[in-house]
């Protein structure tokens, strides 16, 4: 993990032992600190130090969370924001994330990698989000008629895109000596995919690749709750308060009840995995997801065919999920893929398309970056849906 390099972070938080913890945490690694200890001190503080990050306890007890939020987004619209809550309320999360805050930890902080883990993802999105604005001032000076045409369908598209996109791990990650990478590729309509990749012990490491039916916010948002719902389990598993076996077809259960009770009669492929480095093993469950899992090792790429298949999640509450296992080699590669890049290959059928993957896949021995010029997945590319692909090797 990167060091602060002298940047500035402003911590709002009532309760003096979790601000001082976090204060000193980030001042080891050579953040600049400043902080405050309600919402009013919070704002002074912010119009004083221009903090680079703010991570702000939502449950402050003076009852201005989201006023504070609105109040700094006003002066700052793009200011990264990392919220905190000990009550895991589901409509704080979509109303904080409608705001614009960069990420949504829930407290007590057990783990301040994750912590370090949220803040780079948060700066990095920053610093893209401003350059990004330098660059649409430039286009907007050049294409002013044209951008005035389409404004209004762009910011409906880009509002629920941005959405999409902020709950994405910047790429690449090394966590656990495996190192992971991935890209999305939007289409020109809102859509569900999502991948993710989080620690859950010192030698294993949760991943998921997830894919929303339909299209527009609504999709969007079901990533959302997906990713809050499977953040919150992790929590009470690291606390041990998990009930059950923390594997991908409990955790899959889980939200499969949690998605039909939602009554958004939307249904989510999934394909999620549990990498150990420990006892070298992939535990994996799919829940209608496809093209299969691909894994690379002893120069060969092959599907993962499961024994059993299950449901997307959403669709049946009787849904039964089930756990796959593999040894992996050294040289191992797992790839996952959306639906999206069997819509985007030329070939004619289904089976050709498979091949084709399988053969890119081969032939590049497994190396993410020959594998998407292999592809042709390049960010500027039309699709007519998402295309999201998840990597996983060995360090």
């Amino acid at each position: 993990m990167k060091n602060g390099e002298d940047t500035v972070v402003l911590v709002i938080d009532n309760d003096s032992v979790v601000r001082e913890s976090i204060a000193s945490y980030l001042s080891n690694n050579n953040y600049r600190v400043v902080q405050a200890a309600s919402s009013e001190e919070g704002i002074n503080a912010f119009h004083s130090c221009s903090p680079a990050l703010v991570i702000y306890d939502i449950d402050i007890p003076d009852n201005s969370g989201f006023d504070t939020i609105s109040t700094i987004f006003a002066q700052a619209p793009v200011q990264p924001i990392i919220i905190l809550s000990d009550q895991g309320n589901t409509d704080d999360v979509i109303r904080a994330m409608r705001l614009g805050v960069s990420d949504y930890l829930l407290k007590p902080l057990d783990d301040m990698e994750m912590l370090m883990i949220s803040m780079e993802n948060s700066l990095n999105r920053s610093r893209l989000i401003a350059q990004n604005n330098l660059y649409r001032k430039n286009l907007e000076e050049i294409n002013q008629e044209l951008e005035e045409r389409i404004e209004v369908f762009q910011m409906d598209q880009q509002a629920g895109r941005q959405v999409q996109m902020r709950m994405l791990p910047v790429p690449p990650q090394d966590l656990n000596n495996f190192h992971f990478d991935h890209r999305v590729i939007p289409s020109l309509y809102l859509s569900g995919d999502s991948v993710d990749y989080q620690p859950i012990t010192k030698s294993q490491v949760l991943f998921y690749i997830g894919d929303v039916s339909g299209h527009g916010s609504s999709s969007a948002f079901v990533t959302v709750l997906l990713r809050f719902r499977i953040a919150q389990m992790r929590r009470d598993y690291i606390r041990g308060r998990f009930a059950g076996e923390f594997t991908p077809a409990h955790i899959m259960e889980l939200l499969n009840r949690d998605l039909l009770n939602t009554g958004l009669e939307k249904h989510i492929t999934v394909c999620m995995g549990i990498l150990d480095n420990k006892d070298n093993t992939l535990l994996y469950s799919i829940a209608g997801h496809h093209p299969l899992p691909i894994i690379y090792q002893n120069g060969k790429a092959e599907f993962l065919e499961p024994a059993k298949r299950s449901f997307p999640l959403g669709l049946v509450a009787e849904a039964e999920y089930f756990n796959e296992k593999i040894v992996l080699s050294d040289d191992f590669a797992l790839f996952l893929f959306s639906d999206g890049i069997l819509e985007y290959l030329p070939e004619k059928d289904m089976t050709e398309k498979e091949s084709r993957i399988l053969d890119v896949i081969s032939k590049c021995k497994g190396d993410f970056k020959e594998v998407k010029t292999g592809l042709n997945l390049h960010r500027d590319i039309k699709v007519p849906d998402d295309i999201a692909v998840l990597s996983a090797t060995r360090l």
